[in-house]
């Protein structure tokens, strides 16, 4: 095992560790192991498992949303209102498992064949430059509430007027591990050869996630932010019931988020991590502080609802329903993400 391989592995044991130890403190200090499901009264189990991604867009506005649909099966045509490229993905996933892009019908109807009997939820692509993740609290008693912004950027290479675009992504893939180097050929099978000019930026990814090589950023919560927090209490929480989750969302600019101007890709529940233990720039007890502070704060939002006469799921009822999502994870890894590679965009 290489080095960076080492080095990723032991990364990974020690935030998985981290999710044990904070779920089972957590856990004894609420007197209930999934104390967290009753955080989004509106969502199924709040959230904490696989959820059906229509039935969640649906509660929200309809101008966050992108068009979509979920569909099972080949296509004649794409409903009116939708155009290629789009955005096919498991309509219960997560983690950004089996997300791909397809320009053309003959792609999409291979990424749907994949899939078999799966649902697929297609939507429009979103053809905006910066990706964020807003992770949102909402005290229903105390009414306080917390928004925290963290800026996924995509890898990408910058040419000099010198060296062919292959030759650019090899040195990127030697200095990021996580690139999907396959996939990016394919996509850009037609350029490889080209010598972008000097200063040119080619965004090699269109999902932000660590496991495809996108880094995150934190983004500082400077005045303006208010109107965000105070724009979000009133549609995720009074207009949709949800008090704790991440919203994954594109923007033009960091302006137009702030502003309320972005589009939802992801609506992840209780089951959202905070970003900012990802961001490699910043200690690692800063990471970990934020990561206590999310359960804490998950455990206090759970309290308050409990409060209000709401009840968590029993551990017999958590555990079968842990299980049960747990068999159907592995069939999106194993069948449409693994399956689908050769239809990427």
């Amino acid at each position: 095992m290489g080095a960076f391989a080492m080095k990723a592995q032991l990364e990974n044991w020690f935030w998985h560790s981290c999710f044990t130890f904070l779920h089972l403190w957590n856990s004894v200090a609420s007197g209930k192991f999934f104390f967290y499901t009753v955080n989004n009264p509106s969502m199924h189990y709040g959230g904490a498992f696989l959820d059906r991604k229509t039935t969640l867009l649906r509660q929200l506005r309809e101008d966050w949303i992108p068009k979509g649909f979920s569909h099972t099966g080949k296509l004649d045509k794409l409903p009116k209102g939708i155009e290629f490229p789009v955005i096919a993905k498991p309509d219960k996933g997560v983690t950004g498992i089996g997300i791909k892009k397809c320009r053309s019908l003959d792609q999409l109807n291979a990424y749907l064949t994949a899939a078999g009997a799966m649902r697929i939820r297609i939507e429009s692509f979103v053809d905006l430059p910066l990706e964020f993740g807003v992770m949102f609290y909402y005290h229903p008693r105390t009414k306080e509430s917390e928004i925290s912004i963290v800026e996924k950027r995509y890898p990408r290479v910058i040419g000099d007027g010198e060296r062919k675009l292959k030759t650019l992504i090899a040195q990127a893939a030697r200095c990021n591990r996580k690139l999907r180097v396959e996939e990016i050929h394919h996509r850009l099978r037609k350029r490889l050869n080209e010598v972008p000019g000097e200063g040119e930026e080619i965004v090699l990814d269109y999902v932000g996630n660590g496991t495809n090589g996108s880094t995150f950023h934190e983004v500082p919560m400077v005045g303006n932010a208010e109107k965000l927090r105070a724009f979000l209490v009133e549609e995720l929480y009074v207009q949709a019931g949800i008090c704790f989750t991440r919203m994954d969302v594109k923007a033009a600019s960091l302006n137009a988020l702030l502003a309320g101007d972005f589009i939802l890709i992801e609506h992840n529940g209780v089951k959202s991590e905070p970003l900012q233990i990802f961001i490699k720039e910043l200690p690692i007890a800063v990471r970990y502080k934020y990561y206590k502070h999310h359960f804490r704060t998950m455990r206090s939002i759970s309290q308050q609802q409990r409060e209000l006469g709401h009840k968590p799921a029993s551990f017999l009822e958590g555990i079968v329903e842990f299980y049960r999502q747990r068999k159907r994870f592995h069939v999106i890894a194993d069948v449409v993400d693994s399956a689908a590679q050769e239809f990427s965009a």
